[in-house]
């Protein structure tokens, strides 16, 4: 297994113990966080891995997949690497269960999401709608108003967006506001709540609450991650 996804340069794989430890990754898990080298991972924890804020983050999702035996299904997150680089991943987590049933690890797989193509099959129907999303993310859009845009049904557009973007309308939509948020985080000097009303939400409290979802941190952790390595690098 493995071998196997050693070939997916666009998926993570990894087994943890009962403990939350590495046990098993793939290549792709070790280039980006341990310059190529496996070794460096087992055994580690999260925290030991990722910056500290995102580790304990990753750490408290494997110990609810551990206590409750449940599944984080096609979960979207915006995964910050060690590097300092940034990508966007449709988590899936399952429990890894013993001989008598006990639940003894946890399975797992991170599947970038890359922006379709122009020239995709579909993209083309969706053109005005999707310029819509991009250029007015920080507005009050209604996914009927963008169906109509597109001249399709709620259900068809619903569908569609799915199929290229592997994720529902409501999930792009917050994934264009954060995509925002990080830019400004990293570029200026604007207080939480301008990003916040800038980009969308409705206060700073719900602008950190959307962020720390899909990033793991919240707004202000982020800025102070970006800003320690611009200091480590020799930056301002």
């Amino acid at each position: 297994m493995e071998a196997l996804f050693d070939e997916l340069p666009d998926v993570v794989f990894f087994i943890k113990d009962a403990e939350g430890r590495y046990a098993v990754v793939n290549q792709t898990l070790a280039d980006r966080c341990a310059h190529g080298a496996k070794g460096a991972l087992v055994g580690k924890l999260p925290r030991e891995v990722f910056p500290a804020e995102l580790g304990r983050h990753y750490e408290r999702q494997d110990a609810a997949v551990l206590q409750s035996g449940r599944v984080v299904s096609r979960q979207l997150e915006l995964h910050i690497y060690p590097s300092g680089g940034t990508g966007w991943c449709l988590t899936t987590k399952r429990p890894l269960r013993s001989a008598d049933g006990r639940v003894c690890g946890v399975a797992g797989i991170s599947r970038d999401i890359n922006a379709p193509s122009r020239k995709s099959r579909g993209y083309a129907e969706l053109a005005s709608a999707l310029e819509r999303m991009r250029t007015h993310f920080a507005g009050s859009l209604r996914i009927e108003d963008l169906a109509r845009l597109a001249g399709i049904s709620v259900y068809q557009f619903e569908q569609r967006i799915q199929r290229l973007f592997l994720m529902p309308p409501l999930q792009l939509l917050h994934k264009l506001r954060i995509e925002e948020a990080t830019r400004q985080l990293r570029e200026t000097a604007r207080s939480l709540s301008e990003i916040a009303h800038a980009i969308g939400y409705c206060d700073q409290s719900a602008f950190t609450r959307h962020f720390s979802k899909f990033t793991g941190i919240t707004p202000g952790k982020f800025r102070a991650l970006h800003c320690r390595r611009e200091t480590a690098d020799g930056g301002g």
